[in-house]
């Protein structure tokens, strides 16, 4: 008696119904779960495909799974046999149709008259090439040797010699159905991962692309501002000019006044080194810093003798006048509150509210030097020009007392050491 037909003996006695289940053709068997369930196994039975010619085989491999289906640690199994290498290959197609593939494949290598497991092998790995296939033979040969140096799926494909013990055939039946779960679960896995990449993937690019039109709008739309920006300050300089134009028609004695007290006041502010919003700032007030007097009588403007006590008080409201015109504009500094200032002293001796010291908002003190310095130095109808040196020895000699020091250091510093010249 041979060894198999001994170990099936051995079987067949806590096997039931045994002769009953043998066929030639395809069957398939529901084994007896195990009642303990493996935490890291799903509730349903791993199927693994037999296929050998005999059906004494066939039965051993059914007595094998089943008998130790009661063991414990050993998982569920469904149980397909098919005689022959076509019947196989069909079972595999059925099984995809039913959505419901095999773990593992016990393949006998001769299967006469039909097709060898050669090709049954082959013909398995490329309708489903996750089962692993043990090739079971009762000798090597030199095609068993072909199969497994030829074949395109080594890692797939096992070799097992007939005749084999029971426990090889549980040992290969678990380990390789729970490989095959292991890397169904990793498939899944990395399917899931590859979704969830190309969706935030799609995200990425999305926002991405979203992200590049807001900067396109974004970038337009401060174009546009700072276009507005540009037109509304050009247009605030046309207009500052004109109103400069305006005052000194009624002067035209002191013509050119407020520009040369502009340019160097600004002068000042850069060599302070102002930030360059309050350089304009600066600018734009002195270039309009005696508009008050548009309110005063001509003859006075243009008078060649000195002032009476009146007169001169009707000379100072000037700064009173100018803020009232230019308080109700909405000017992006306080310019209305610098020229109301522009004649207050650091000793708080000047007008019209005797402000003194930190109380006069620094760019009055700016304007306040250089309209001393410039008037000093230009003609006016009731006197002549007292000289450039006169002008800058009397802002020295009060340099603390009637004007701010940090000013009047900047003023000298120009004309001294840079060679700053009013304009004519």
């Amino acid at each position: 008696m041979s060894k198999i037909q001994v170990t099936y003996s051995a079987i067949k006695a806590n096997s039931q119904g045994s002769e009953k289940h043998r066929s030639k053709g395809p069957m398939t068997r529901r084994l007896n779960k195990h009642p303990q369930k493996m935490e890291d196994l799903d509730n349903k039975a791993y199927r693994i495909l037999a296929v050998d010619d005999d059906s004494t085989v066939r039965d051993l491999y059914e007595g094998i799974l089943k008998a130790n289906s009661v063991l414990p640690g050993i998982p569920n199994f469904e149980l397909t046999c098919c005689a022959q290498g076509d019947e196989a290959v069909e079972a595999v197609k059925r099984s995809f149709k039913e959505k419901s593939p095999y773990a593992v494949a016990f393949l006998d290598l001769n299967m006469p008259p039909g097709p060898d497991g050669e090709w049954t092998a082959e013909e398995i790995h490329n309708l489903d090439p996750r089962i692993t296939t043990v090739v079971v033979t009762g000798y090597r040969s030199t095609n068993a040797s072909n199969v497994e140096q030829a074949a395109r799926f080594s890692d797939k494909l096992l070799y097992l010699q007939k005749p084999f013990h029971p426990r090889e055939i549980i040992q290969f039946a678990t380990a390789l159905s729970i490989k095959w779960r292991a890397q169904k679960q990793l498939l899944t896995m990395q399917a899931d991962l590859e979704n969830l990449v190309e969706k935030r993937t799609a995200e990425l690019v999305r926002s991405n692309r979203m992200l590049k039109i807001e900067i396109v709008n974004r970038k337009r739309m401060q174009q546009e501002l700072q276009q507005s920006f540009e037109s509304l300050k050009k247009a605030m300089h046309s207009t500052i000019q004109a109103i400069s134009r305006t005052v000194e028609m009624r002067d035209p004695y002191t013509s050119g006044h407020q520009q040369r007290v502009a340019d160097l006041a600004k002068a000042i502010a850069e060599q302070l080194k102002l930030p360059e919003s309050q350089i304009e700032c600066i600018y734009m007030a002195a270039a309009i810093h005696d508009i008050g007097k548009i309110s005063l009588p001509a003859e006075i403007l243009v008078k060649p003798i000195p002032l009476s006590n009146i007169e001169i008080s009707l000379i100072q409201a000037h700064a009173q006048a100018g803020y009232d015109i230019l308080k109700g504009i909405e000017f992006p500094w306080p310019i209305a509150d610098i020229v109301l200032q522009h004649h207050e002293r650091m000793d708080g001796s000047g007008y019209p509210q005797g402000l003194a010291g930190e109380n006069i908002v620094f760019e009055a003190r700016i304007i306040c030097v250089a309209d001393v310095v410039e008037t000093m130095a230009s003609h006016r109808p009731y006197r002549p020009s007292m000289g450039m040196d006169k002008a800058l020895e009397e802002i020295g000699k009060n340099r603390g007392v009637l004007y701010d020091p940090r000013v009047v250091d900047a003023c000298l510093k120009i004309f001294q050491e840079k060679g700053f010249e009013l304009p004519s």
